[in-house]
């Protein structure tokens, strides 16, 4: 990678002393790199000349190749200096679920996980088809959107108790 950094150097400013200035190194280290590149690649990638140096053809080449890495690289480097290390989930639920039960998890979800943004969109309309990462529901699932997620507890009916009551939150993972 040395070699490949020093001759993108001296390729840019057709220099080495310009390259070597720049990366801090000295002009002969600059040319032991690369004459050490150019043994590897069997070929020569300079014409030295008493007072500089030029690009071959296959030297245009291979600069032509590593700038367009470089910039692939920086560009890279650039996309996730801007990300932010943020996740975003939208979930769908109804009225009731939302205001008795989803909103107050919320909040504590927030609490443990506060780089993660939630965001609900709240409906009572069924079917209604929105753009959600999750939908949280009660009554028979919509054709065509029910998944069920293996034993976890998602996409079943309401459970049935012995009291006749309704559960007052989703099935506790421990009573599978």
């Amino acid at each position: 990678m040395t070699a490949l950094t020093c001759f993108e150097a001296a390729a840019r400013n057709v220099s080495f002393k310009k390259a070597a200035e720049e990366m801090s190194v000295t002009p002969a280290a600059v040319s032991h790199q690369i004459k050490a590149l150019e043994t590897d690649l069997e070929c020569s990638l300079f014409r030295r000349h008493h007072r500089g140096v030029e690009l071959t053809e296959k030297g245009a080449f291979l600069f032509v190749a590593i700038q367009r890495g470089f910039e692939t690289i920086s560009d890279a480097v650039a996309e996730l200096r801007e990300r932010p290390e943020t996740v975003d989930v939208t979930i769908r639920s109804s009225t009731a679920v939302s205001s008795l039960w989803l909103t107050p998890k919320i909040s504590a979800f927030w609490k443990i996980h506060p780089s993660i943004t939630v965001s609900q969109i709240v409906s009572d309309v069924p079917g209604m088809h929105c753009r959600c990462d999750l939908s949280i529901h009660y009554g028979d699932p919509v054709p065509g959107s029910h998944h069920r997620l293996g034993n976890a507890g998602f996409g079943r009916r309401a459970r049935h108790y012995p009291s006749g009551r309704p559960a007052e939150g989703p099935p506790d993972s421990s009573e599978q």
